[in-house]
């Protein structure tokens, strides 16, 4: 660590121009004061007056000097004390950030789930000094209660995160360029320094206190208006609770000691459990009596110049004094301290955050006596324990292996998200520029939000989404008009046979048009009909016949005609059957068609179910599943959701019940809350009555509740109701609120919750099927189609097979939107098979979009990829890059040709994963993963090449070469070559014998004896940032490792992700060891800077030099500060 140069750099406050700067000969009695708690710091030095500098020293310029840890902290002169007698201008100045507390105010809020960093901004918006260096320290919250200033809100901000404060600017010329406020976690270095009495201690005093000690804690919290939380409700009526073994040694007279403890705490939602947890905690603290500690030290570090033995601010220190009995050994920290530049036998320093801790040395005398003790000779034991160490080691071990497969996952995450994430691009018309095949997304909404979702083949725009609702709806106003015509002209039918009388009848129709014949035998007995007609017709264009027959029992009805028309053109023949019961409808045709180039036949069934209507209490109201979702509300707000009511019964005079259920927490019931469902009724005469159940006035504040039943049954009045209205209302509570499943229906018991009857009517399901056949001189075309909807979704599934005199031709497709446990599907898939006299060629196609969760099972992931290792961390990493989004779309293309230039085959898939927000909103961005396959074998050679995104391997084969271009090739086996030659062998390790080989890794190379390492070379791992190229003899780069190792590193530091070249610095030495954290304990080493052209030589033990002829050691100069 290099030594500070002592210069006070003088700059003008309004410029930030430094104009003086002070040597230290020119300056005395200086000290500086500072405390880490608070952050206090204060400088104070005399000068000659009359000087050039002296006169720079003036209220409010700024003082900046650079101390042992290498900041420059600022200063601001709040004083400056002239004594003519001594002819001595006396400065006292303060750290320069006490200004900050008059740069603004912080107004009363509530600042919700910040980062430190955050919080920083926030109070230093508007001035000079910006955020520097912050460690990570999670999200908090914090509540200011009344106007504060921003130093003040800095040091809450600190004390909140646990972390400390520390300020500093940088200087580039003779000019401030940045003025920076850091939190970290704890300033200073556990040094490992060991201080002794007599040698840097002047005197140790021990004191016990017992003045806090309690043996019955009290414990209360203030709550919401006057009301205190105590533990009385949970602890049989009592407020404390007690510690009997404290009773035991400190009682007097039988009696406890009183404590009281009201927790320091920002949680809201205080429970007496809580309470109770945390005075536990409290109670264990204050049943002991307390030792301080008062140590008076002298700094030995600059009165030897031994810049090693400096103490700087936060420093952790182990302190030992043998004088006492047992001996004292104490770890503590260096808090405060006073420090002169010129003379440093006036530094003093104040130690705390005091831990008495034992030698190790007489500790693991006295654990191994005692072992050896109890073992005796129980062989077994030892060697159980010896195990058990063995077992601990592994397990470090394993822990490391862990650490460093979690950073590769990482990284690969991050590359796949890099590479993958698109943008979706959101317009009318599809975009013209920047298109990348299978990668650039179109949410076209040309006819309406949210629009269809397209992404670019290379030639055109495909929609990812198979279009099911469009198909769907085509389909779905066919069969409605198809039930809804058949439905008439059934109805029509009985209608007429009920009209009619019983008995046969026989009519006879002749004109120059034609001549028809009409027989009918009816039989039409209470309600029950039974009619068959038989029908004749001619004219000049052609004749038709036609048998039908109609029954109708109870609720069934059956209707069957055979119908035969012949023309000059051909022959039309159809045959049909509607039946009809109470559950479902269902029509048949058989209809062939023959005419002097063709013929076809085609057979269709339409069968719809009704049976799912409800039975028993009826839910009349529609779209009430959904209400009003209200999340992290407050204040003042209102909201309302309007439900239909059905039009199919009279309301007068009957007794209803209205319910919903609640999810969520209400936290605060502001001005006139409301929140639940309401039911306005308007009679005949003009008259209004509401009736209403809400969660404000029935369930309790603060308590989180779930489908929590709420419901209110009334009766409407003996006149008539012109207008009834059912909807969700809220308004002005806070916290998170969820009504939903709301009921209207007739009686006094609420029931469960059910679709309304018109919903489940809309929602029939039907199923239609239609085969087709056509023969012609052109060849043979068959069509086999079934529509199927129903609850569990929609499906069309399709089947066509066309012959010709030049080839055969097949296709299969199938459309569905399907709803299970798991979400909702829809799956469009196509395959056609095509087969001429030189060539077949065959394809499938498939889209499918389904609810996404990016979950995984290890095992089964095992069983899907590669045994290589790199194909599970990208299946992993794939999995972790698209956990945000919630829906998956998958394009497959897979195609196959043979024909006289060859074989082809290719198997392509696309991913696109988006997010669908809970608005129902779709997110910009999206996640595009493309993997292709081709295989092309040809009469030359063979070619495979498979690509995933922008990523591509190919094998090439011909009769002279064999081409594999991949970013990773694993050969498995024992290879025999005579050349081989490359530009990067990567990942390599080299045996030269059997127990002595060389490992080259990533960025460094180790040499093994006996699988132990004795050698290094490469970067070590730091904590700042900076490059450290190095050398180990005798063991690898690995901490508490080096013991008796000897290294030789470099290293160049960065600012800000820059090299500083100038502060580079080279060290080596041998290591007798680490410390907790990993650094060595130098046994001797040498020490080179840059930064002033320094060298520094340290040994543990003696400096021997011995040789034939003259030691000589010249200097040429002397720097201030280090003579």
């Amino acid at each position: 660590m290099r030594t500070p140069s002592g210069i006070l750099h003088v700059v003008d406050f309004k410029t930030d121009q430094i104009v003086a700067a002070i040597q230290p000969q020119d300056y005395w009695d200086d000290k500086r004061h500072w405390e880490i708690k608070n952050n206090v710091d204060m400088l104070d030095f005399t000068v000659f007056d009359g000087t050039t500098h002296s006169a720079t020293l003036q209220q409010q310029n700024l003082v900046l000097k650079e101390v042992r840890d290498g900041r420059i902290v600022p200063y601001v002169i709040t004083e400056a004390e002239k004594n003519s007698d001594k002819r001595s201008i006396t400065t006292y100045a303060s750290g320069a950030w006490v200004q900050i507390a008059k740069s603004g105010i912080i107004k009363p809020q509530r600042v919700e789930g910040k980062t430190v960093n955050e919080f920083i901004d926030m109070a230093l918006v508007g001035m000079k000094w910006k955020r520097g260096k912050t460690d990570y320290a999670g999200f908090h919250t914090m509540t200011i209660d009344e106007f504060i200033d921003p130093l003040t809100f800095l040091k809450k901000i600190a004390s909140l995160f646990k972390l400390e404060i520390q300020y500093r600017v940088e200087v580039q010329g003779s000019q401030i360029i940045g003025w920076y406020v850091d939190m970290i976690q704890r300033r200073g270095r556990d040094t490992g320094k060991e201080i002794e009495l007599g040698k840097d201690l002047i005197g140790v005093t021990r004191t016990e206190h017992s003045r806090d000690i309690c043996t019955a804690l009290v414990g209360f919290v203030k709550g919401e208006g006057d009301t205190v939380i105590t533990i009385e409700s949970i602890n049989r009526g009592l407020p404390y609770i007690v510690d009997n073994d404290a009773f035991q040694r400190w009682n007097e007279r039988g009696k406890h000691k009183f404590g009281f403890y009201t927790p320091e705490t920002e949680e809201l939602d205080m429970t007496p459990k809580r309470l109770m947890t945390l005075m536990e905690i409290e109670l264990k603290k204050r049943v002991n009596s307390s030792v301080s500690y008062e140590v008076e030290a002298q700094s030995i570090g600059r009165i030897f110049g031994l810049a090693h033995e400096l103490i700087n601010e936060g420093d952790t220190i182990r302190i030992k004094d043998i004088g006492f009995t047992p001996k004292l050994y104490l770890e503590a920290r260096v808090i405060a301290g006073d420090e002169s530049f010129t003379d440093p036998t006036q530094d003093k320093y104040v130690f705390g955050d005091y831990r008495e801790i034992t030698d190790p040395n007489e500790e693991l005398r006295k654990i191994y006596n005692r072992i050896l003790g109890s073992l005796g000779n129980k062989q077994e034991l030892i060697d159980q324990l010896d195990k058990l160490v063995k077992d601990a080691n592994e397990t470090a071990s394993n822990a490391k292996k862990e650490s460093e497969a979690a950073k590769t996952l990482a990284e690969k995450v991050q590359e796949n998200l890099k590479n993958n994430t698109v943008d979706i691009i959101e317009a009318k018309n599809p975009p013209t520029t920047g298109l990348k095949p299978y990668k650039t997304l179109w949410r076209d909404i040309s006819n309406g939000k949210p629009g269809i979702l397209k992404i670019w083949t290379g030639a055109a725009w495909e929609s990812v989404v198979p279009d099911v609702e469009s198909v769907k709806k085509e389909t779905l106003d066919q069969v409605n008009k198809d039930i809804e015509s058949t439905k008439t002209e059934l109805n029509q039918k009985v209608k007429e046979a009920q009209n009619q009388a019983t008995g046969q009848f026989n009519e006879v129709q002749e004109g120059l048009q034609g001549v028809s014949r009409t027989i009918t035998n009816l039989e039409n007995k209470q309600g029950e009909i039974n009619k068959k007609v038989t029908q004749f017709e001619q004219d000049s264009n052609g004749f038709k016949i036609s048998i039908e027959s109609l029954t109708k029992k109870d609720t069934d009805i059956s209707n069957k005609l055979n119908t035969v028309e012949s023309t000059v053109e051909g022959t039309k023949k159809t045959i049909s059957e509607v039946q009809q019961t109470t559950n479902d409808l269902t029509k048949t045709t058989n209809e062939i068609k023959n005419t002097a180039t063709s013929n076809k036949q085609t057979i269709e069934q339409l069968q719809t179910d009704m049976s799912n209507l409800s039975v028993g209490s009826i839910n009349l109201a529609s779209d009430s599943e959904s209400g009003l979702n209200k999340q992290n509300m407050a204040g003042t707000w209102s909201d309302s959701k309007q439900m239909a009511l059905s039009n199919k019964i009279n309301y007068r005079n009957k007794t209803f019940t209205i319910s919903f259920l609640f999810t969520g927490k209400m936290t605060k019931l502001n001005t006139n809350p409301w929140f639940g469902v309401e039911t306005a009724i308007t009679y005949t005469d003009g008259e209004q009555e509401y009736r209403s159940i809400r969660t404000d006035s029935k369930l309790k504040v603060n308590v989180d509740y779930k489908d929590e039943p709420l419901s209110s049954t009334f009766k409407t009045k003996g006149k008539d109701v012109t207008q009834i209205r059912f909807y969700y209302s809220g308004r002005n509570i806070d916290g998170n609120l969820n009504s939903h499943h709301a009921k209207f229906e007739e009686g006094n018991i609420r029931t469960t919750w059910q679709l309304a009857n018109d919903e489940v009517t809309s929602k029939e399901t039907f199923t239609k099927k239609t085969t087709e056949i056509e023969q012609s001189v052109e060849g043979v075309k068959s069509t086999v189609s079934k529509v199927q909807d129903n609850q569990s979704g929609f499906e069309k599934r399709m089947t066509t097979v066309e012959q010709t005199a030049n080839g055969l031709s097949s296709s299969v497709s199938n459309l569905n939107n399907v709803v299970s446990d798991q979400g909702k599907k829809l799956t469009e898939a196509n395959s056609k098979l095509e087969q001429q006299a030189t060539a077949i060629g065959a394809k499938v196609e498939l889209k499918q979009v389904e609810d996404y969760v990016a979950g995984f099972k290890i095992p089964e992931l095992k069983q899907t990829v590669d045994k290589n290792k790199q194909d599970l961390l990208g299946e992993l990493a794939n999995k972790l890059a698209t956990e945000q989004f919630n829906q998956k779309m998958t394009l497959i293309d897979n195609r196959f040709i043979i024909n006289e230039q060859g074989i082809n085959a290719s198997a392509k898939k696309t991913e696109v994963y988006t997010k669908e927000q809970a608005n129902g909103q779709f997110s910009t961005s999206s996640y595009v993963r493309d993997m292709e396959t081709r295989l092309q074998l040809t009469e030359k050679g063979v070619s495979i090449s498979v690509k995933e995104n922008d990523v591509i391997a190919a094998f090439n084969m011909s009769k002279e070469n064999i081409t594999l271009n991949a970013n990773r090739i694993n050969l498995v086996g024992f290879i025999t070559a005579n050349h081989i030659k490359g530009k990067v062998l990567e990942g390599v390790t080299l045996k030269t014998s059997g127990n002595r080989f060389v490992e080259i890794n990533k960025q460094d190379m180790k040499i093994f004896d006996l699988d132990k390492p004795r050698g290094y070379i490469g970067f070590m791992e730091t904590d700042d940032g900076s490059i450290q190229p190095s050398l180990v003899l005798g063991s690898d780069n690995r901490k508490y490792a080096g013991t008796g190792s000897f290294y030789i590193y470099q290293v160049m530091p960065r600012i800000n992700g820059v090299d500083q070249p100038s502060k580079a610095y080279a060290k080596f030495g041998i290591s007798k060891g680490e410390n907790a954290e990993g650094t060595n304990i130098w046994s001797n080493y040498i020490q080179m800077h840059n930064d002033g052209g320094h060298l520094s030589v340290y040994s543990d033990g003696q400096f021997r030099f011995q040789n034939l002829n003259n030691i000589i050691f010249e200097s040429e100069g002397w720097a201030p500060g280090y003579g």
